[in-house]
């Protein structure tokens, strides 16, 4: 076994540890989506159907990294707090700016589709599971893309990169996103959602499931899908997409389905990923927030120190 390996190995098994392990993603996600289906059944609030469902799947994350780690070090304060929490406040003021220009394309853009080929386009007569899951794999499909590009092109990567800055995964860092980068991955799944005719509550309940994914996705504890790795781009994969080496794999940020059908899943059999993670040959990437806003537009520069380095 490698140093990296070990790096992996908890000093000693914990009781429990293995049910934990092959239950706290399908208890997190399906029971926060099925709470909230089953809210909304029940004429809750829809705002109160959003919000209870994910305080639940945040509270069985953060108590799970706590109970079971995945990496003992990734537990400790790695001075990427306060920039992780600067970045979630910022996406969350960016899509609250973003919200009336990308609705009214979105309105705009339905409404052109409406007209050639018929309407309504969105099957609002399924089931609100059923809408969900359609609503995953077509977002998905736009997803995918945009984030293979923000790996295979220069001038995305540079606002990509923060993302891959982390020097540890935790709940917290999935939301370290350049605020360049999550507008554009705002455009290309909300323009099409709203497009197509899908209504608020699969709106609603789509951002339910990929915000608890993706914190169980970066969550430090232990996880283990099975197959589930088929259908879900969760925490076995996504650690592979984050190490320095491998990281132009698994691009799904919730399904892996894409990845599948264009030859870029990755999950090695015989050996775990390690837990040194990063972006290579990057030493002098900055780990402060406003040092990495304004990375993008110093990039030579990072370069030419990372090279000294």
């Amino acid at each position: 076994m490698t140093t990296a390996e070990l790096a992996l190995e908890s000093p000693t098994r914990r009781a429990g540890e293995d049910v934990f392990a092959w239950t706290v993603f399908p208890v997190a996600m399906f029971g926060s989506i099925g709470l909230a289906i089953a809210m909304l059944n029940a004429g809750a609030n829809p705002l109160l159907a959003f919000a209870l469902p994910l305080l639940l799947g945040y509270a069985i994350v953060i108590a799970g990294e706590r109970l079971y780690p995945h990496v003992a070090d990734w537990s400790r304060n790695h001075g990427d707090v306060r920039t992780d929490a600067a970045w979630a406040a910022s996406i969350i003021a960016t899509g609250q700016l973003m919200g009336p220009a990308v609705g009214l394309a979105a309105i705009a853009l339905g409404g052109w589709l409406s007209s050639r080929l018929g309407s309504p386009l969105w099957p609002g007569d399924w089931h609100l599971a059923a809408q969900l899951a359609l609503a995953l794999v077509v977002v998905e499909f736009f997803q995918y893309w945009v984030h293979r590009l923000q790996h295979e092109t220069d001038i995305m990567w540079r606002f990509h990169a923060t993302h891959h800055s982390a020097p540890r995964l935790y709940w917290l860092n999935a939301a370290r996103f350049h605020v360049v980068d999550i507008a554009i991955n705002n455009l290309a799944v909300t323009i099409p959602l709203i497009a197509l005719g899908a209504g608020a509550n699969v709106i609603a309940l789509w951002i339910l499931a990929v915000t608890i994914h993706g914190i169980c996705q970066h969550a430090n504890m232990k996880i283990r899908c099975g197959p589930l790795n088929w259908i879900f781009s969760m925490a076995e994969l996504h650690r592979w997409h984050h190490t320095r080496r491998e990281s132009n794999a698994n691009y799904g940020q919730t399904l892996i389905l894409w990845d599948i059908l264009f030859g870029t899943r990755f999950l090695p059999s015989d050996r775990k990923p390690p837990a040194d993670i990063g972006i290579d040959n990057l030493d002098a990437f900055p780990m402060t927030w406003w040092a990495q806003m304004l990375s993008p537009f110093r990039w030579s520069r990072i370069v030419a120190e990372s090279a000294g380095h």
